[in-house]
């Protein structure tokens, strides 16, 4: 398998890592808006190639990879699933939050459904998705999300900014956001991805309830993730160990990618 990853960050550079020891995946591609991301970490991976960041390299390169692995941006998911899907490659998409937008999501599933590429979107930074998507072949009534991570999570923000929040000045926890998944995803794209995971899997961006809170003190990025309806109640709660070099993203998103990649090379999918 040949694997081309998008974004050269901390979740990039675990999954390249990951794949570099993968003895089925023989040739790694990377590519990164900044160009000396991409590069560098070419150096430290046996197997990785670097594909400047343009349409026509990255196109060359989509016609001799399998996979395809967006961990970029909302903007880079935007852009490539849908030309991916298109050309019948398999992608895997870590920026989620970018299928808030329907009519990109809904088109990308007419194009998975109709070319026959595979549309990946791992779990995350979140537990209990398996039992969500059990739950949603009947009836859910109630899907809430509470997420709380500390102020270094939510630097330089834009609506943070605009609102004039200063999250140093916190001496307790404090709620940023509480209402629908979809607003809390275009007022916050790269700090709840997760949201529309568990958005996508139940019962849609409007009805799924994201609580946002930044706690002075906290040390972790936690979800509880509560799910009700007549199967009973789902009461799953994650803290996660952040990134030194990216706070607003948790380790265990990349580890999930990484999960994934290997049931993907295995082809062998266990407690779906």
């Amino acid at each position: 398998m040949r694997l081309l990853i998008i974004g050269c960050g901390s979740i990039g550079s675990v999954i390249a890592t990951a794949a570099d020891s993968i003895e089925e995946i023989d040739r790694i591609y990377l590519t990164d808006k900044v160009e000396g991301k991409a590069k560098s970490m070419m150096k430290e991976h046996p197997k990785a190639s670097h594909v400047y960041f343009h349409d026509d390299a990255i196109m060359h390169a989509l016609d001799d990879v399998q996979l395809v692995v967006e961990a970029a941006s909302q903007e880079a998911a935007r852009k490539f699933a849908p030309i991916c899907l298109e050309r019948a490659k398999d992608i895997m998409v870590m920026s989620v939050g970018a299928f808030a937008d329907d009519e990109l999501r809904e088109r990308c599933y007419a194009l998975s459904k109709e070319k026959r590429g595979r549309l990946y979107i791992p779990s995350g930074a979140v537990c209990g998705t398996d039992g969500l998507r059990s739950a949603s072949a009947s009836q859910i009534d109630e899907v809430h999300l509470i997420t709380t991570k500390g102020p270094d999570s939510f630097k330089n923000v834009p609506y943070l900014i605009e609102k004039k929040i200063d999250l140093t000045k916190l001496t307790e926890p404090t709620t940023l956001y509480d209402g629908p998944a979809r607003e809390v995803l275009r007022l916050f794209p790269k700090n709840i991805n997760v949201a529309a995971t568990i958005s996508m899997l139940g019962v849609g961006f409007e009805k799924t309830r994201i609580t946002l809170v930044c706690d002075p003190k906290s040390r972790a990025n936690s979800h509880l993730l509560i799910v009700k309806g007549p199967f009973g109640e789902i009461r799953a709660e994650t803290k996660n160990t952040p990134f030194p070099t990216n706070p607003s993203t948790s380790y265990l998103a990349a580890l999930s990618a990484v999960a994934a990649l290997k049931s993907i090379v295995a082809n062998r999918w266990i407690g779906v």
